[in-house]
């Protein structure tokens, strides 16, 4: 069972590798752009996304086609009955996006396919894409992309929420007493490291001693998304899998609720 000296170093990895939001102009608008990627497996980034959608058309007068990506992840295949891309989709359209306003591309098995997919339907577009990501995955999307789709304009609008206010029952994350979302913290300074200049561009930044010791921690208690599986990541696995079968339809309960009251709150 998680800790609170857990969540204090996923805290601080959380709030310190991610991206930053560099998708608003200097008169306050957001940019405008061709098209809005949400994607994994956290339906807060098709909620968002949605919202921007809203917000771009009262803007500049038309709606940006909405990308919704993802396949099947290791957790997600359990948590509902379609891909990411798919589930994400269901709720852009739970929040006024039209079936037509959105794209689903749910074949990728990894971020590689997934960025492959997003090239290919954006084609040789000189459009920006604006990408609705969380904290979480936002800096290792934000390297993936440069280094393997450096031709897309790509911006970005990162969820700016607390590691507590990221856990939710709808999105899977407070599962386990949050501890889905430790496993998830636990992996990104691990995957940074090891695909620095194969996969990804390297960090843009000084990774403190601080963050290191946090993430390792984290690492060594966490590993479902992490290779060398052990004992104890079995023994994780099949409680998060009882987890989401007591408390599937509660999920699935909360995330209609905050979609009637995000679908009229203004960004």
């Amino acid at each position: 069972m998680a800790k609170l000296k857990d969540f204090h170093y996923a805290q601080i990895v959380h709030d310190t590798l991610c991206a930053k939001t560099d998708c608003m102009e200097k008169d306050g608008k957001i940019c405008m752009c061709r098209y809005i990627v949400c994607i994994d497996d956290d339906v807060t980034s098709a909620i968002y996304a949605s919202k921007i959608s809203t917000l771009h058309k009262k803007t500049y007068g038309y709606t940006p086609v909405i990308l919704c990506v993802g396949g099947k992840g290791l957790m997600s295949r359990w948590t509902h009955n379609m891909s990411e891309g798919a589930y994400l989709a269901y709720c852009c359209h739970k929040m006024g996006i039209p079936q037509n306003g959105t794209k689903v591309l749910d074949k990728g098995k990894n971020t590689g396919d997934n960025i492959k997919a997003i090239s290919k339907q954006v084609g040789d577009s000189k459009g920006t894409v604006l990408f609705v990501v969380t904290k979480r995955l936002s800096l290792r999307l934000n390297l993936s992309m440069q280094k393997q789709a450096p031709d897309i304009n790509a911006r970005y609008f990162v969820i700016d929420e607390n590691v507590f206010e990221a856990c939710k029952w709808y999105n899977g994350k407070r599962l386990g007493g949050g501890e889905m979302m430790l496993h998830e913290l636990a992996s990104i300074l691990n995957r940074c490291d090891a695909y620095s200049g194969t996969f990804q561009v390297p960090v843009p930044f000084e990774v403190s001693s601080e963050v290191r010791e946090a993430a390792d921690y984290l690492a060594n208690n966490y590993r479902l998304k992490l290779p060398k599986k052990n004992f104890r990541s079995v023994l994780q696995f099949i409680r998060l899998l009882i987890a989401i079968k007591r408390n599937k339809v509660r999920m699935h309960e909360e995330l209609i609720q905050t979609i009637k009251f995000e679908k009229y709150r203004p960004l």
